[in-house]
């Protein structure tokens, strides 16, 4: 063993250059053992250069997807400003319409966590999340979103609720009479008179008016028709059912233009002036009634210009 270790320590290696040019060739001797170290010593010197070059291209993604996650989380803090701000926008409108419509103030949530999504101080934590792996800032913006979420919810169904109360307001002003039944001009107003047929003291429970036989009468409320027929004295009578206790009727017709069961629009005609019944002229008797009790129809009909 330690004759081999001497023989190897004073083996030598000759290099030989011969030049092209036919000079005279170099001999170059090394001795093994330094030649064996030489070698070693440029492989580490290439495998550190490489390990600090792979360091390098780790730190550089490393920086480049702090900075992708950085630019994403402010993205983020921008897009949670704007949607809070609407949100702001919606409970303002929110609060206004129910000033309007006089319905009572949504019910408040329980606190939440700030709606304003991450700071600047959390952005410069990137790097550091990224080695480290923790969560806790993303767990503020997922809980801020869920929050926001929330509010949002809570937002949708108070506007239901005003959708709701503004379609019964929608409907309620349908069902109720609001324009003139048939053009003309008042012979007869509503409450006590003399019956122009007897000349007996009455009360008429409703109004007259006048216009050409087969002017068209309309219906002055959206609703259904109960009955459309004789009436005795009313002669072709049409009535019709608006809901919210509302129903009119329409006296003397000369014929009728809907029947029983009929669904009608505010301003459809419905029948036609005419003097049938006790009538002593061309006329629309028109009636205006609430939970069956007549009252004075001019309170619902415009003022005409």
């Amino acid at each position: 063993m330690k004759n081999n270790l001497q023989n190897y320590i004073k083996r030598k290696v000759t290099f030989m250059f011969v030049p092209h040019e036919g000079g005279k060739p170099v001999h170059v001797k090394f001795q093994l053992p330094l030649l064996h170290a030489a070698v070693l010593i440029l492989v580490a010197i290439l495998g550190w250069a490489l390990w600090i070059e792979s360091q390098d291209v780790r730190d550089a993604e490393l920086l480049a997807q702090a900075r992708r996650m950085k630019e994403q989380m402010e993205d983020i803090q921008r897009e949670m400003r704007d949607n809070q701000a609407s949100l702001e926008r919606m409970a303002k409108l929110d609060s206004q319409f129910r000033q309007i419509l006089r319905l009572k103030n949504a019910r408040k949530m329980a606190s939440l966590p700030p709606l304003g999504g991450p700071t600047g101080e959390d952005s410069e934590q990137l790097t550091q999340l990224l080695k480290e792996k923790d969560t806790e800032f993303l767990d503020k913006i997922s809980l801020g979103l869920k929050a926001m979420n929330q509010e949002a919810l809570r937002r949708e169904a108070s506007f239901r609720e005003i959708q709701v109360q503004i379609d019964h307001q929608r409907s309620v002003i349908a069902s109720t009479p609001s324009i003139w039944p048939v053009k003309g001009w008042i012979t007869s107003g509503f409450g006590k008179r003399m019956s122009p047929l007897t000349g007996e003291p009455g009360r008429h429970m409703g109004v007259d008016i006048a216009n050409e036989t087969n002017t068209p009468i309309r219906a002055t409320a959206d609703g259904m028709v109960t009955y459309a027929g004789w009436e005795g004295g009313y002669g072709r009578l049409v009535v019709i059912e608006h809901g919210y206790g509302f129903s009119t009727r329409y006296g003397h017709c000369s014929r009728l233009n809907v029947k029983v069961g009929d669904e009608v629009k505010q301003g459809q005609v419905i029948g036609y002036i005419g003097s049938t019944g006790n009538s002593t002229g061309s006329h629309c008797h028109y009636e205006v009634r609430i939970h069956g009790m007549a009252v004075d129809p001019m309170q619902y009909l415009p003022v005409l210009n």
